[in-house]
C-alpha cells in the first residue's frame, strides 16, 4: 500500500487507484522533492494544449472514465518525453480502452499510431521492497515521427466495473503548476441519489441537473511557474479537481477497517503464538512492545497485490505461514495478535509524502500504520529500523484518520522535537606543517538522527570499516585512512554512536603555506550543523516547504603544528531568531591550537513551513549560515 505501484502520477500521493489518466502525461514523478527540478525543466520542454475529461458515475459506484488529452513538444527534449504515454490499470477491477493515438504535426498533417505501437504489458514484477501486481496491466502507446512542435494525443476510455472499495468511486485530478495547460474541461455526471461530492479549487464550476442526475462542468487552465525544492502540502495549493462517493475520511476508515476486520481471525496457532511473544512481558505496554518488535524482525514488508490487494489484507494465516506482507498485512497481524492477549488495535489510514494537509475529500492516503487507544500510541510495524514509540519522519506530524471501534476520528501523528532529535559531534585533529592531519571524530545521535546514522552504517559490509572511512573522506574531496567503530546496530533503539579512529587525512589543507579551514571540517555525513540549515538563498518562496525539528552541537579542537601562523579565528556569535531558531558559537586560541563549540537548536512546533514562515526564519538563517562559513587564517 506503500510502494510506488501505479503510473507515475504528478504527486505521487495516492497509489492506490490508479485510473486517473491526465497527470500521467507529465511522464515524470514528484514524489519527493528532488523531483521538482525535473519538474521545472519539463515546462521549458512542452505543454498541455488540452485536457477534456468525462467521467461518469453509476448508481452502484462503477465508473466510466473517458480522457482526451494532448500535448506539444516545445523542444527536441520535449519531442522525446512526448513521444511515449504509458498508463497503469487493474485488469480485474477495469476495463481499458485507447479511441485514437496519434501524432499532429506541426503542417497539420494527422499520423495515426498504428497497432505496433500500442503495447500492454502484462503484470508488474518488482524485486526488493517495491510493490508488485500480478493483475495490473500497462499501456504504452509510442507516436511515431514526433519532432519539435509537433503535437501528440490519445483518447481513452476506462471502465471500473468492481469498485475497490464498497461503494467507493473517487476521481483526483491536479493541474500541474509547472507545466502551461491551455485548456481543462472537465464533466463529472453521476445520479442525484448518489449524492456525489464534487470540489473544484482554483478552477471555475458550475452545476446542473439533467433528468434524474447531477452533471458538474468544471473548465480551468494554468500557467506554468516554479515549485520550489523541498516543496509540501501541494496537495492542497495547486489547482485541483476532487469528486468521491464517499463524503469524509471517517467513512474512508470506516471502510477499510470493514476489510481489515472481515480477516480478523484468531486461529489457535495465531492465539499460541501471541502467547509465546508476551511469555516474559507483564504490562499492557511490555506485551505491545513484543508483539511490535516480533513482527519487524519476523514478517518481510513485500507488497504483492491481487484483485483490489491496494486495499484488501491477506488473511492472517497466510501472513503468517508466509512471514511476508505489505503495511495492512503488518497492521492486521499486529491487530491480531494483540487481541489475543486482550489488547484493542486499531487501523490507520495516513500520507507518507510531503502533505501535512487532508484533502477536501477522503482521498491521498497510501499507507496504514496502527493506534493503541489504551497507550494512546502509533506504530508503524512495516518499518523494521523504527522501534516502538518512535515513528519514522514520513509518518510524523500527519493528519490520519484512526478506525476506532466505536467510530473513526481524525487525528495527528506525533511531531518530531529538537530534544528528541540530537546529534553531537566531537572533532580532533592535530595539522602537519605538510598540511596532513591526524585524529578522529566522534558521532553521538539519538532519535531520528540516529536512524540516519544507522541506515548509512548498516550498509557497511562486515570488515570493510577501513574502506568506508575512505569512501567518506572521498566524498569530502579528501584524501586518506581510518576505521569506522561502533556497536553493533540495533534497532530497537533510536541511539547510535560511532568514532572515525585512527584518521589521517593528506590534504586537509589546500595549500599548507597559506590559506583558511573551517574550526570544524566536515566529512560527507548529513550530521553537521551546516547540513541542516536548509536553503534560505532565495528571495522569497511560494509554496511551504517541510522543516526538520532538530538539535545539533559540534565541538571540536584543532592543533597546528608550531610553522603555522594563526592570523585570524572566527568570533564568537549567538543569533536568537525567532520561530524556534537558536544558534551559538564559542572559539578559544590556547597557543597555536583553536578549540570551541558551537550549536544550533531549530524548535519549529510542526514538520511544515509556510511562505510566511520562510520570511520569518530567513533573516536569522542567513546569518547563522555566514557564521558557519567563517574560517581559520593562517600562514606559515
Amino acid at each position: 500500500m506503500r510502494q510506488a505501484h501505479t503510473i507515475k502520477d504528478f504527486f505521487a500521493f495516492n497509489r492506490l487507484r490508479p485510473w486517473s489518466a491526465v497527470l500521467s502525461v507529465l511522464l515524470f514523478c514528484l514524489s519527493s522533492s528532488a523531483q521538482s527540478q525535473n519538474l521545472n525543466t519539463a515546462a521549458a520542454h512542452l505543454k498541455l494544449n488540452f485536457i477534456d475529461l468525462n467521467w461518469r458515475v453509476n448508481a452502484d459506484s462503477s465508473t466510466v472514465y473517458e480522457a482526451a488529452v494532448e500535448r506539444e513538444a516545445l523542444s527536441d527534449q520535449g519531442a522525446q518525453a512526448t513521444t511515449k504515454f504509458t498508463q497503469f490499470y487493474n485488469k480485474t477491477l477495469q476495463h481499458y480502452e485507447v479511441i485514437e493515438a496519434y501524432t499532429l504535426k506541426a503542417d497539420g498533417r494527422k499520423i495515426p499510431v498504428e497497432k505496433e505501437g500500442m503495447q500492454v504489458q502484462s503484470g508488474v514484477a518488482t524485486g526488493g521492497t517495491s510493490a508488485s501486481w500480478p493483475d495490473g496491466e500497462i499501456m504504452q502507446i509510442t507516436f511515431p515521427n514526433v519532432q519539435r512542435g509537433d503535437h501528440t494525443g490519445w483518447r481513452i476510455r476506462v471502465t471500473t466495473h468492481t469498485p475497490a472499495l464498497p461503494g467507493w468511486a473517487s476521481l483526483e485530478e491536479y493541474l500541474p503548476p509547472t507545466l502551461q495547460v491551455d485548456r481543462f474541461n472537465a464533466t463529472v455526471q453521476a445520479p442525484q441519489s448518489l449524492d456525489l461530492q464534487v470540489v473544484a479549487v482554483g478552477m471555475h464550476m458550475t452545476t446542473a441537473q439533467r433528468e434524474k442526475d447531477q452533471v458538474w462542468q468544471i473548465t480551468g487552465e494554468n500557467k506554468a511557474s516554479l515549485v520550489e525544492g523541498n516543496a509540501a502540502n501541494l496537495n492542497v495549493t495547486v489547482p485541483r479537481l476532487l469528486a468521491s462517493t464517499y463524503k469524509a475520511p471517517l467513512q474512508l476508515a470506516t471502510a477499510f477497517s470493514q476489510q481489515l476486520n472481515a480477516r480478523l481471525v484468531l486461529t489457535d496457532e495465531l492465539r499460541k503464538t501471541a502467547e509465546q511473544i508476551t511469555q516474559d512481558a507483564v504490562t499492557e505496554k511490555q506485551k505491545v512492545a513484543a508483539i511490535h518488535r516480533w513482527i519487524r524482525k519476523n514478517i518481510r514488508y513485500v507488497a504483492v497485490y491481487l484483485g483490489a490487494g491496494g486495499w484488501v489484507p491477506h488473511d492472517v494465516g497466510w501472513i503468517l505461514k508466509n512471514a511476508y506482507g505489505d503495511c495492512k498485512d503488518h497492521v492486521l497481524l499486529m491487530q491480531a495478535l494483540l487481541k489475543a492477549v486482550g489488547i484493542e488495535a486499531v487501523p490507520v489510514l495516513i500520507n507518507t509524502t510531503n502533505n501535512y494537509e487532508l484533502a477536501e475529500l477522503p482521498m491521498g492516503f497510501n499507507h496504514c500504520i496502527i493506534y493503541v487507544p489504551d497507550l494512546d500510541l502509533f506504530a508503524d510495524p512495516s518499518d523494521s529500523r523504527i522501534p516502538l514509540e518512535a515513528l519514522p519522519w514520513a509518518d510524523s506530524d500527519k493528519p490520519v484518520v484512526v478506525a476506532l471501534a466505536d467510530g473513526a476520528k481524525l487525528m495527528r501523528t506525533p511531531v518530531f522535537t529538537s530534544t528528541s532529535n540530537r546529534v553531537t559531534v566531537r572533532t580532533h585533529l592535530e595539522i602537519t606543517k605538510g598540511g596532513k592531519a591526524t585524529g578522529d571524530i566522534t558521532l553521538d545521535a539519538m532519535g531520528a538522527t540516529a536512524t540516519t546514522l544507522q541506515d548509512r552504517l548498516a550498509q557497511i559490509p562486515a570488515d570493510m570499516q577501513g574502506i568506508a572511512v575512505e569512501k567518506m573522506l572521498g566524498d569530502s574531496h579528501l584524501r586518506g585512512r581510518g576505521l569506522a567503530q561502533y556497536p553493533a546496530v540495533q534497532r530497537d533503539v533510536q541511539v547510535q554512536t560511532l568514532k572515525i579512529a585512527d584518521l589521517e587525512i593528506d590534504n586537509l589543507l589546500n595549500d599548507p603555506a597559506a590559506g583558511s579551514i573551517n574550526p570544524n571540517p566536515a566529512l560527507s555525513l548529513p550530521m553537521y550543523i551546516l547540513n541542516n540549515t536548509g536553503n534560505y538563498t532565495a528571495a522569497r518562496r511560494d509554496y511551504p516547504f517541510t522543516c526538520v525539528p532538530i538539535a545539533v552541537r559540534e565541538e571540536f579542537e584543532l592543533k597546528f603544528d608550531p610553522a603555522f601562523e594563526l592570523l585570524r579565528i572566527p568570533s564568537d556569535f549567538q543569533e536568537s531568531g525567532p520561530d524556534g531558531i537558536a544558534f551559538e558559537a564559542h572559539y578559544l586560541r590556547e597557543g597555536n591550537s583553536v578549540k570551541g563549540w558551537r550549536e544550533m537548536t531549530l524548535s519549529h512546533k510542526h514538520h511544515v513551513c509556510s511562505p510566511a514562515d520562510f520570511e520569518t526564519r530567513r533573516p536569522a538563517m542567513r546569518r547563522i549560515i555566514q557564521h558557519l562559513r567563517s574560517s581559520i587564517l593562517y600562514q606559515q
